[in-house]
């Protein structure tokens, strides 16, 4: 086997949505040439190859011909055995790839030199306290408010002319609105069961299968 991908076409009983199952099988008998009997077995549900081993240009040429018929494969990829023989597993343990050994610095200590154990880094500086004047603060009383709150005078509206109906009274007397005329003088209806629409018959579909041909099971 070559280190090319192979692939199987391979058909399920699965065909378009505007054929039924009549349909499908009848062009399956036509592309292959088999009687109806013989293609309806296709048709159980059970994956079959039509075409072993084909190269991925072959195989969908040959997707697209049934394709053309209203019948749907799969391409099943070919695993190379020749590639899986070449293939070998190390005993458990071994190091496929060793680890890069890490460089070490070289740092010159020559020059440096240790304190005492409590041995202060730097002398800390006094800091001067702050004088601040607060001769011109007083403080209030407990309880005292800071910023006086202004009162706001309360609103007067003039309801005098304002009266309440009673519980129920209707504010506004609804309209009565005209009922539409409609004219159905020129309608008429049908008979119970007549077409509304002639379905138009489909031509039946002409396929070359002068090219195909099935494997032998």
């Amino acid at each position: 086997m070559s280190a090319e991908n192979l692939f199987d076409v391979v058909f399920k009983g699965k065909f378009a949505r505007e054929l039924d199952k009549n349909r499908a099988v009848l062009h399956f008998s036509k592309v292959f040439k088999l009687p109806i009997e013989k293609a309806e077995r296709f048709f159980d549900g059970n994956p079959r190859v039509l075409k072993k081993e084909q190269t991925l240009e072959k195989a969908n040429n040959f997707r697209q011909a049934l394709k053309k018929a209203g019948l749907k494969v799969s391409l099943v990829k070919k695993v190379n055995e020749n590639y899986k023989a070449e293939l070998t597993m190390s005993a458990p343990g071994v190091i496929l790839v060793s680890p890069p050994a890490p460089i070490i610095a070289n740092i010159p200590t020559s020059q440096f030199s240790l304190d005492e154990v409590g041995a202060q880094f730097a002398n800390p500086k006094p800091v001067e306290p702050v004088n601040i004047d607060t001769s011109s603060f007083t403080i209030d009383e407990e309880d005292r408010e800071i910023v006086e709150k202004e009162e706001v005078p309360e609103p007067e509206f003039d309801v005098s002319n304002i009266s309440l109906d009673e519980v129920g009274a209707i504010f506004d007397e609804p309209q009565e609105l005209p009922e539409p005329h409609l004219d159905i003088s020129d309608l008429s209806l049908d008979e119970v069961g007549v077409t509304m629409v002639e379905k138009k018959p489909t031509p039946p579909v002409e396929i070359d299968t002068s090219g195909i041909k099935l494997l032998e099971e």
